[in-house]
């Protein structure tokens, strides 16, 4: 009986769309429960936060800072704040927004900060279709320094109110 000869096996797809369809489900699986709270504080000499005891961690928003000597929107420096002397308290002084920039409460530089991180945050929202995490919600991340007035932090959150932000969480920093 003469021996068969054995043909070579041909070379085989692979079949990967299986493999493909288990590591989108891990991808996605990860995507939706990987949470992100990290808010850059970067403490300095024209930065210096008040004390909390509170344990709520910041959420993902716009970041504010306002320091002694500048305000930032999103780490991109807006305003230069200036140190004047107090018209109230003859001797003392205070930190304000110079009074070239302000029409009323209006102050333009920052409306339109604002208005550019709204209009990039709603942007990545709908990019994110389906990801509560990265919807606009109008959050504001505020670092104001303690010896800032208030005064000034109302004008801030005015114009981030005018630029459709319209919820605050102001960052501070853990008490012992």
């Amino acid at each position: 009986m003469p021996k068969k000869k054995r043909k070579a096996p041909e070379a085989e797809e692979l079949n990967i769309t299986s493999m493909m369809d288990m590591m989108t489900i891990i991808l996605v699986f990860l995507l939706k429960s990987f949470s992100a709270t990290e808010v850059n504080v970067t403490p300095g000499d024209n930065l210096k936060l008040p004390s909390s005891v509170s344990d709520k961690e910041p959420s993902v928003a716009v970041n504010v800072v306002v320091a002694k000597d500048e305000i930032l929107v999103d780490d991109k420096k807006v305003l230069d704040v200036e140190f004047v002397n107090d018209p109230k308290n003859p001797g003392q002084k205070i930190y304000q927004i110079p009074e070239s920039e302000k029409q009323g409460f209006q102050i333009q530089k920052l409306y339109s900060a604002f208005e550019t991180a709204a209009t990039n945050a709603k942007s990545i929202g709908e990019m994110a279709q389906n990801r509560d995490d990265v919807d606009f919600k109008g959050e504001v991340n505020l670092q104001v320094d303690k010896d800032i007035p208030f005064a000034m932090v109302r004008d801030v959150m005015y114009n981030a109110g005018q630029a459709s932000f319209s919820k605050f969480e102001f960052i501070t920093i853990k008490a012992e």
